[in-house]
């Protein structure tokens, strides 16, 4: 059975929270709705450096929750190499604290040599640390579509890089359910869980919708258990981070929204 992660994005200064929860109550609201693992971002553990805690300590007070940390969020391949190789190696230094199998990396770079090099260099550092890349396609990015993403990986290399495939991307962009159960095994790295009220049209403001209305499995109208079908198909059997980005949602507190998310999504993965 796929391992369950709560994705705890939502409630990151990124995504337009005011503070960081508190570290502790994050760890005991995921412990407690069920979850063995949470994802952490760059952001976040940025505010909490702030206070003067250390990546070990934290990663120690979390091991200590009995929970893990497989996805590390994130990097960005863009036109600045110094920046993006820095970013790669500042999430490298987290990853190694907490163990995490996958570092996000998103590119907003157009998908030509220049990026496929870049992102191999990222993958590099991501892979010093004993992880993995992981690019997420997005429908308002230049890497698109799975396609445009395995493309990315195979430069690469399988043994350093994968395609990190989200519900809410393959469902509201160009990409069919069909292309995600021809993606081979080797280079698929985990999936990102969530729906949405509505599947949207070609001139939605589809970044906006993806950083603030996704809704719990179930409670929207993607075809999830299409989307389940179509990665028995390719055998997977790996991470799933489930990803509610939605201030709305996130206002119920970390406690509640981690007992709807796991009450949502284990039916779709038991």
């Amino acid at each position: 059975m796929p391992n369950l992660c709560l994705n705890t994005f939502t409630f990151s200064p990124y995504a337009g929270a005011k503070e960081p929860v508190d570290f502790a109550a994050l760890l005991d609201g995921v412990r407690t709705a069920g979850f063995e693992a949470l994802s952490l971002d760059a952001f976040t553990l940025a505010a909490y450096a702030e206070s003067g805690r250390s990546f070990d300590q934290l990663a120690e007070q979390m091991r200590a929750a009995g929970l893990t940390c497989p996805e590390m969020l994130g990097f960005v391949v863009a036109e600045d190499e110094t920046s993006t190789l820095d970013g790669a190696r500042q999430v490298a230094e987290a990853m190694g604290a907490f163990g995490s199998q996958f570092a996000l990396g998103m590119v907003t770079l157009p998908a030509d040599a220049r990026c496929q090099d870049l992102f191999a260099r990222c993958a590099e550092i991501i892979a010093a640390s004993g992880g993995k890349a992981a690019v997420e396609f997005l429908p308002f990015t230049p890497i698109a579509t799975i396609a445009d993403a395995r493309a990315l990986v195979r430069h690469a290399g399988t043994d350093r890089a994968g395609v990190l495939v989200d519900s809410w991307h393959v469902f509201n962009g160009p990409n069919t359910l069909a292309d995600l159960a021809a993606i081979p095994a080797e280079e698929l790295a985990y999936v990102q869980f969530c729906d949405h009220p509505q599947v949207l049209g070609p001139d939605a403001d589809t970044a906006t919708e993806a950083m603030s209305n996704r809704v719990m499995p179930g409670d929207g109208v993607f075809d999830l258990h299409g989307f389940r079908a179509a990665l028995d198909a390719v055998g997977f059997d790996g991470l799933v981070s489930v990803e509610v980005i939605n201030p709305r949602l996130a206002e119920l507190g970390v406690a509640e929204f981690a007992r709807r998310a796991w009450a949502a999504a284990r039916p779709y993965w038991s």
